[in-house]
């Protein structure tokens, strides 16, 4: 990149960035949870998404952009170019439930020692904020791009990108798409998406009375609470896991049996510890004492989610799997809840090119039936991949080495971003996962959520280089 042009970036981030943290903070203060339930004209994902769209076409509308949307589905930001072909970025301005182990408010952006903490500051409201800015830099510049900039604002990424089939079903594809919500430098592959729900049999005098764990299925629960009727007077300690596991008397000859995990997205098991399975491994105790206290199907359930709880690539189910291009297959079981008598346990399975959920579906089918239970098939996507050597994907990766000085190569990943529903798109950041935490921060869909200050900032510089290398590029 010219010597001018990234004088002139490096000058309009220092300018803008204040701003760009307290845009950030303005869109973090909606609890945007999608809530298809909660639908009224407009606003087909609840009202408070809506604000939160409302919000951020607010920012964009500012910056100077023109700007309508789609029935309350998407956001739609344009920067009209010489041409109407579109290069687009789409980010989302709806988050996964806040969940409980907060420090903070999670809807009350805080700034602390270089970090931005939040609900969404970095999955995806602080990208959604920094795509928006990368295309104002044409307008602070006076340069009409080649090709016309339409920065997309999604609604339903977290639950069923039902958002965005609904914008394409009467729009154009882009040219050329990134979405900011994922790791750099640059994901060219996003491994299939299956999930299912196992259901118990009908439990007619069973201990277990609520059971809780994560609020979304692709979140890795960090806490568990269980309430089953017995005393806690009569109950083991805990063996396994002491130090992660509480009893406390719950009244009515109640016991609330509590974990304490530590969680994270599904898609990135590495360190996390599942809470809902230390309260099973508890309860296994409590069968292995004093099995007669549980009903048979209680005792079956919990038999079965030893197995769906055995590790994080599917070894327990049987269902493992790796391929070259996609890499190993991750599983996750991160909601779980008593209803109707009935226990329902959630896999969230992101998956390589070497297996399919047809056969996925069976395997998981067959375990439901060896223990009493039944196994409820829900979503399926396919694996899909955009070709390395793509020019926009070089020029994307030449824009991060320029501006990190780091080597990059494109990588899959088990995460399900909105690129695998486009013709031509990939996921560019902004995440660095290999950046240390503080104790006091943590990552995205998990309690603390946090984004580092300068990791922004230099996203914000490789957003902007990028759209003027893909503008210079033939399609």
């Amino acid at each position: 990149m010219r010597a001018d042009v990234m004088e002139s970036v490096e000058k309009y981030v220092d300018e803008v960035w204040e701003d760009v943290v307290s845009d950030i903070a303005s869109l973090v203060a909606y609890p945007s949870v999608a809530d298809a339930s909660a639908a009224e004209p407009g606003a087909p994902f609840g009202r408070p998404v809506r604000d939160a769209l409302d919000c951020s076409l607010g920012i964009a509308e500012r910056l100077g952009y023109e700007v309508t949307d789609d029935d309350g589905y998407v956001g739609i930001a344009d920067i009209p170019g010489e041409y109407e072909e579109q290069i687009a970025t789409i980010a989302h301005v709806d988050v996964v439930p806040a969940g409980p182990g907060w420090n903070t408010d999670p809807f009350s952006m805080e700034r602390r020692e270089g970090w931005l903490l939040g609900r969404g500051v970095i999955d995806d409201k602080g990208p959604a904020v920094l795509s928006l800015y990368a295309g104002a830099f044409f307008l602070r510049e006076g340069i009409t791009p080649r090709y016309t900039f339409r920065a997309l604002l999604g609604c339903d990424e977290e639950v069923g990108m039902t958002d965005v089939k609904h914008y394409l079903a009467g729009h154009e594809q882009p040219l050329f798409l990134f979405t900011p919500d994922a790791e750099f430098p640059v994901c060219n592959a996003e491994k299939g998406c299956f999930g299912g729900t196992f259901k118990s049999a009908k439990i007619e005098n069973g201990i277990i009375r609520s059971w809780s764990g994560a609020e979304a299925t692709n979140a890795i629960p960090s806490q568990s609470e269980c309430i089953i009727a017995v005393p806690l007077s009569e109950l083991p300690a805990p063996q396994a896991n002491a130090d992660r596991i509480t009893l406390e008397d719950a009244g009515e000859g109640c016991t609330r049996i509590f974990a304490q995990g530590i969680g994270g997205h599904a898609s990135l098991p590495e360190g996390t510890i599942n809470a809902i399975a230390l309260v099973a491994g508890y309860l296994h105790e409590v069968m292995d004492a004093q099995p007669d206290l549980l009903d048979p199907a209680e005792r079956s359930y919990l038999d079965l989610l030893s197995v769906v709880h055995d590790g994080t690539a599917g070894e327990g189910l049987g269902i493992a799997a790796e391929s070259d291009a996609f890499g190993a297959l991750t599983c996750n079981a991160g909601t779980i809840e008593v209803a109707d008598g009935h226990i329902l346990q959630t896999i969230d399975v992101r998956y390589p090119d070497s297996t399919t959920s047809d056969e996925m579906t069976m395997i998981c089918g067959a375990h439901a039936s060896r223990f009493g239970t039944e196994f409820i098939a829900g979503r399926a996507k396919e694996p899909f991949s955009v070709s390395a050597d793509s020019p926009a994907v070089r020029a994307l990766l030449n824009t991060y080495r320029e501006v990190t000085g780091k080597p990059a190569e494109p990588f899959s990943m088990g995460g399900g971003t909105y690129a695998r529903n486009f013709k031509s798109a990939v996921s560019f950041g902004p995440e660095d996962n290999g950046l240390e935490l503080p104790a006091w921060a943590g990552s995205m869909h998990g309690p603390n959520e946090a984004a580092n200050e300068q990791l922004l900032r230099d996203a914000l510089k490789m957003y902007i280089i990028a759209l003027v290398r893909l503008n210079e590029l033939e399609f």
